[in-house]
């Protein structure tokens, strides 16, 4: 197997892939197609996400909430923008996925007349705060990933 990063060709030998045949290793997206996915992601994850922050369990009434909606919602968004990072080759785009999530949860917090989908509750909370944590974590993630430790040290 050879590296993809060259641009040279992966040996994809094996039962059923394309019979012993060499591929080419996939091209670089073009920015414009990183950007609209970064965004296209990072708003369906916001917008998906904050339809999911609400669900909780409440085990000893209604003061002790375990919000296990926003934890699926910031679980969603790490996948999602895993995703696109891994995809478009650049721990960058996890930070803009997650600011597009960010603002849509933020556009839709806002109360304005009867309209807001996120309050000042645990789940709220935490899904907002969480979208801010879960974004460079998962960023360091990607970045981790597309740079192996063997690939950084010069050093022996």
């Amino acid at each position: 197997m050879t590296d993809p990063a060259a641009g040279e060709d992966l040996d994809v030998s094996g039962p059923g892939l394309l019979d012993g045949k060499k591929s080419p290793a996939f091209p670089r997206p073009r920015r414009w197609a990183v950007v609209a996915a970064a965004a296209g992601a990072g708003i369906g994850a916001g917008l998906l996400g904050t339809s999911l922050h609400g669900h909780a369990w409440f085990p000893d009434g209604p003061e002790s909430a375990i919000p296990y909606g926003s934890a699926l919602a910031l679980l969603l968004l790490a996948a999602v923008s895993t995703f696109v990072g891994m995809w478009s080759r650049s721990a960058w785009v996890v930070v803009w996925c997650g600011a597009a999530a960010y603002t849509t949860a933020g556009v839709l917090s806002l109360q304005l007349g009867s309209f807001g989908m996120i309050f000042d509750n645990t789940q709220g909370t935490t899904w907002l705060y969480g979208i801010a944590v879960i974004t460079p974590i998962t960023a360091l993630v990607v970045w981790r990933l597309l740079h192996p430790r063997g690939k950084l040290s010069h050093r022996k």
